[in-house]
């Protein structure tokens, strides 16, 4: 059963909340928006069709208070900090998501900012994050859905001793369950998160939802090692552990103890049969290579697209000679290594110059599945074979998912 998806605006100014008939007109006007009825009692009862989708909204105001845990997603400029700190009150949208969950979380970012275009932030309450308005307004005027990864959050807790405990927040709104890993360290714990965010945008893809105990191809630790995964519901999960272990039973008693699957692995071909699990830890020291996450083509196909419309951004950010600018781009793999779900190797380059329609790249890693290519090859690339892009200034890392920031600097 799906939960309902919680999002919070906050306003930039408190009175743009009582302006009802200010929200149906942009409503009425915003593109792939169609508001098909609407009544308002206690709160704002709306049907809307996004983007060809229906959905059945809720919206109220509401008196603020954003506990301490939820994360910050975004870099917030002072005056939208102040403003934030400041904020009484918000307003709160609501809904069910659809089928397609990225599709649904694109609808209702569309939707909140046609109700509060100037919010200055949005609590995103079922992924506990906070979320730059200005990001926000970014992606709802954008043709294509943000990441998924957008749509969960992975929180570590750690404890006094090495123990870390990782688990999402926001993919029950999805029909999903959450994720863990389960005694994780303070040393390991962001490669495990790696884990998790390639498993639940895999999952956030997938026709039928990956049931306990079913394996999925998740990586290629080394070109002999692949990294196979299942999902172990957690009362289950917990009985590997000490009952006092950070995560451990005794932590489940008022929270994370619902919808949530903990991550192990199967070591061995012959171990998904007997369904003998173990836990993700013993693929540590390859994790610290250089391990190949498998990225659904859906999810390629949207990178490229995203990197694609914003391209103008990258190109700008060149002018400047104290940026770096690494491109990723699809490179056809040797015909040996071809096959129905293998034809292109997604690959790191260092940008060195813009041309016409073209990119003058270098290598900076070593192929998998190109063998005449090396790190420090360079060649000249058509922007159609650019699958994403980043760009590094003196203060951060800024993705095209993110080029707001450019006009910050």
């Amino acid at each position: 059963m799906k939960a309902r998806s919680y999002m919070i605006a906050i306003p930039k100014n408190e009175q743009d909340i009582k302006d009802i008939a200010g929200m149906f007109k942009r409503l009425s006007e915003t593109r792939g928006i169609e508001l098909l009825s609407h009544k308002f009692e206690e709160t704002l009862e709306l049907e809307l069709e996004v983007d060809g989708s229906k959905y059945d909204v809720q919206a109220a105001p509401l008196e603020l208070e954003i506990p301490e845990m939820y994360r910050i997603q975004h870099f917030f400029p002072d005056v939208d900090i102040e403003a934030v700190e400041n904020a009484r009150i918000g307003l709160e949208l609501n809904m069910e998501f659809g089928e397609d969950a990225l599709k649904s979380y694109h609808a209702q970012l569309k939707m909140i900012h046609a109700l509060m275009p100037e919010a200055v932030a949005v609590i995103d309450d079922s992924s506990e994050k906070i979320l730059s308005g200005r990001w926000v307004k970014l992606a709802a005027e954008s043709s294509v859905p943000p990441a998924p990864r957008y749509i969960y959050t992975v929180q570590a807790v750690s404890g006094e001793e090495d123990c870390v405990w990782l688990h999402s927040h926001g993919l029950n709104r999805c029909g999903l369950p959450e994720l863990e890993i389960l005694n994780s360290t303070k040393e390991t714990y962001q490669s495990h998160y790696n884990v998790i965010e390639t498993l639940a945008n895999r999952m956030l893809e997938m026709e039928e939802p990956l049931e306990p105990k079913e394996p999925l191809f998740l990586a290629r630790m080394t070109e002999e090692i692949p990294m196979v995964v299942t999902l172990v519901e957690w009362q289950e999960a917990v009985e590997y552990y000490p009952e006092d272990m950070l995560g451990g039973k005794a932590d489940r008693e008022e929270s994370h103890n619902e919808n949530t699957c903990a991550i192990f692995v199967y070591a061995a071909y012959e171990d998904v049969e007997k369904q003998n699990y173990t836990p993700v830890c013993i693929f540590d020291e390859y994790m610290e290579g250089n391990p190949l996450y498998m990225i659904s083509t859906e999810e390629t196909e949207r990178m490229k697209k995203l990197a694609r419309e914003r391209l103008d951004y990258m190109l700008r950010a060149f002018t400047d000679k104290e940026n770096k600018i690494i491109v990723k781009i699809g490179l056809e793999v040797d015909e040996e290594f071809k096959d129905e779900q293998n034809q292109w190797e997604h690959i790191w380059f260092e940008l060195l110059e813009p041309m016409e329609g073209r990119l003058k790249c270098r290598l900076t890693q070593e192929p998998y599945y190109v063998k005449d290519m090396h790190e420090g090859s360079e060649g000249i690339y058509p922007f159609e074979q650019i699958t994403d892009w980043l760009i590094f200034t003196k203060e951060r890392r800024i993705s095209a998912d993110d080029v707001y920031l450019l006009d910050l600097e």
